[in-house]
């Protein structure tokens, strides 16, 4: 009788096929093995936050108040270990978990929603406005003297002209306001300090934030380009101060010089070719006063 068998071609041909196989196959289920394990260590975090959010609920019933810590809940999770880097409690009673291990396992897997991250906080965003820009408000017209930038919510503006008697609360015009000024002419600040008060009082709308004063050195030379000369009526302009600053009808009075312990006003004052000089006041209750305004205002820029 003839024994039947497989040639060794058979074999070798049946084994080829078995390699290919557990080739396609083996990653395969390699795959659904570790998508397993991680669906798996995905639920032992879920289980282990909602075992927090219960510890929550009974830390709220037993006190009365809400914990500050996971470290005064007292737990009850039996699963595989699960250990995590944030653990925040939010004041609904529910949690934020993230940067997890199970069993020393990294997850990429959070639980919860971080309520209780604070947000960036915004930086609010104002109009800019630049030395010179020539506006109006409340119907009286400025410059602005100060450059500015949209994270400043306030603006300093010139006045265009120069205080009417009227507008300083001054009825004695005949003798420049000498009875309102005490019978005598008072050039201090805190004299100077009462009218611009008044005048502001009439030219702020109300419900705007706004203060009001004289216009100081400081301004003058560092924003506006005048020179410094104290004492003397000589011109003081560098050749590029805005011929705003000085197109006003007559002399008008500045705050004393910076670091100046004296309570007295100065005087800017219009020399004939169109540049200011400075001396100590004389003569005249003219004031130009500043206003310091929030950009919140109804503000017209002109030009």
């Amino acid at each position: 009788m003839k024994k039947k068998a497989f040639t060794l071609i058979e074999l070798i041909a049946v084994l080829v096929i078995l390699a290919i196989l557990a080739l396609i196959v083996t990653p395969l289920v390699m795959n659904i093995i570790r998508k397993a394990k991680i669906s798996a260590d995905k639920r032992s975090i879920d289980a282990y936050g909602r075992s927090i959010e219960l510890a929550i609920a009974g830390y709220l019933l037993d006190t009365g108040s809400f914990p500050t810590s996971i470290e005064q809940l007292t737990i009850e999770y039996s699963g595989d270990e699960v250990v995590c880097s944030t653990t925040n409690l939010n004041s609904d009673s529910s949690i934020y978990l993230d940067g997890c291990t199970v069993d020393g396992r990294n997850v990429e897997y959070h639980y919860g929603e971080n309520k209780s991250s604070t947000p960036e906080p915004v930086t609010p965003s104002y109009t800019a406005y630049q030395v010179g820009d020539h506006v109006s408000y409340n119907g009286v017209t400025y410059y602005v003297i100060e450059d500015s930038d949209t994270t400043n919510d306030t603006v300093k503006l010139l006045k265009e002209n120069l205080l009417t008697f009227k507008e300083m609360g001054i009825s004695d015009e005949d003798n420049y306001g000498y009875t309102e000024f005490g019978g005598s002419i008072d050039y201090s600040q805190s004299t100077v300090k009462q009218k611009v008060d008044f005048w502001k009082n009439n030219a702020v709308k109300s419900g705007d934030n706004a203060t009001a004063r004289l216009i100081t050195h400081e301004e003058l030379i560092t924003n506006l380009g005048y020179e410094n000369r104290v004492g003397t009526i000589n011109p003081s302009t560098n050749g590029t101060t805005p011929t705003w600053i000085y197109n006003c009808e007559r002399d008008y009075w500045t705050m004393s010089q910076f670091g100046d312990a004296s309570s007295q006003v100065w005087r800017v004052i219009v020399m004939d070719n169109g540049i200011i000089g400075e001396d100590t006041v004389s003569g005249y209750n003219y004031v130009r006063p500043v206003l310091e305004l929030n950009k919140s205002a109804d503000i017209t820029k002109l030009n």
